[in-house]
């Protein structure tokens, strides 16, 4: 087994099946144009050989697919049942939801049990301004069928004070009201945000944010896996929050995340541009790309940070 002195090792792989994306929000691309596709994206096939060859040197235990947005690649359908038939504990999907009407019969037919929509108001006016593409209901109208196919959803809300801080309270109403679990999420020095007094400015810390849900509602901390990212909160009758709070109590030191970008590079952190390309090892027999993959991993682990310090990386390029 690969593990550092922390007992850190990989447990959890997160594959960026694309960096293409049908949105262009504020706090990942400062321009308003959409993120568009690597150079070099790797098939689907590829990228399905690369997570079995990951999986045997790493022992994964449970996969994300991420983006950029998942579902605006041809690759999506393939890749999700080939994820489906992969001898894994627990495989996941984050996405804007956008597509999730068009993609909800093979959605269906993967088995996938758990799904976390990025979702940062219920605002249409602001929804626009934020996501700069996409439409509201047709998410909203996406989430409703995933439930009803019984899969668990979280919504991923990043709460900025310029934008939607009064989205704070209404939105956990709404995804408490129908058995969401809401996940706010820190705003990142990422990318843009690492220049400028953007981040500064728009930055609302989980203390700011359990002080505006403590306005209304009585909540108690709960207990959370050893690696989970959130710290949850339980709102006794009503359900649950989270509150993943990079800065103001970051995870690092539990952390056993291993990211895959969609150009078959290796990422062992997110606050780290450090990065390795396997996407040769799949031409390669089992016996010989197995124990380079090995090599790799433990230079990956070695990357790992003790608390996040940001990046100039994008995140479509290290899957989320």
């Amino acid at each position: 087994m690969i593990v550092d002195k922390l007992g850190r090792r990989f447990k959890n792989l997160r594959v960026s099946l694309t960096a293409a994306c049908n949105y262009a929000c504020t706090y990942c691309v400062p321009n308003g144009k959409r993120l568009l596709k690597a150079e070099n994206e790797l098939s689907a096939d590829a990228l399905l050989k690369l997570t079995q060859l990951i999986q045997s040197a790493a022992g994964i235990e449970q996969l994300r697919i991420t983006g950029g947005d998942p579902l605006v690649t041809p690759k999506f359908d393939e890749f999700l049942l080939g994820v489906a038939a992969l001898p894994l504990k627990d495989f996941s999907l984050t996405t804007n939801g956008q597509l999730l009407l068009n993609k909800a019969e093979v959605i269906k037919a993967s088995g996938i049990q758990r799904m976390n929509i990025s979702l940062d108001t219920l605002n249409p006016l602001r929804f626009k301004q934020i996501a700069r593409g996409g439409d509201l209901e047709t998410v909203l109208q996406g989430m409703e069928r995933m439930q009803s196919f019984g899969i668990k959803l979280k919504v991923n809300m990043v709460p900025m004070r310029s934008s939607n801080q009064e989205d704070i309270l209404p939105l956990l109403d709404y995804c408490l009201d129908r058995g969401i679990e809401l996940r706010y999420i820190e705003l990142m020095r990422m990318g843009h945000l690492t220049q400028g007094n953007a981040y500064q400015t728009d930055f609302l810390s989980m203390q700011h944010l359990l002080d505006e849900i403590g306005r209304q509602y009585r909540f108690e901390r709960t207990d959370a896996p050893f690696d989970s990212t959130a710290v949850r909160f339980h709102i006794p009758g009503r359900g649950y929050f989270g509150i993943i709070a990079n800065e103001s109590e970051p995870f690092c030191t539990a952390c056993t995340r291993l990211r895959l970008s969609s150009d078959g590079y290796l990422y062992g952190c997110l606050s780290n541009s450090a990065r390795t390309y396997i996407g040769d090892l799949v031409s390669l027999p089992g016996h010989i790309a197995l124990p380079k993959l090995q090599k790799i991993l433990l230079s990956a682990l070695g990357h790992k940070r003790l608390a996040f310090q940001g990046e100039t990386t994008v995140m479509k390029f290290i899957g989320g």
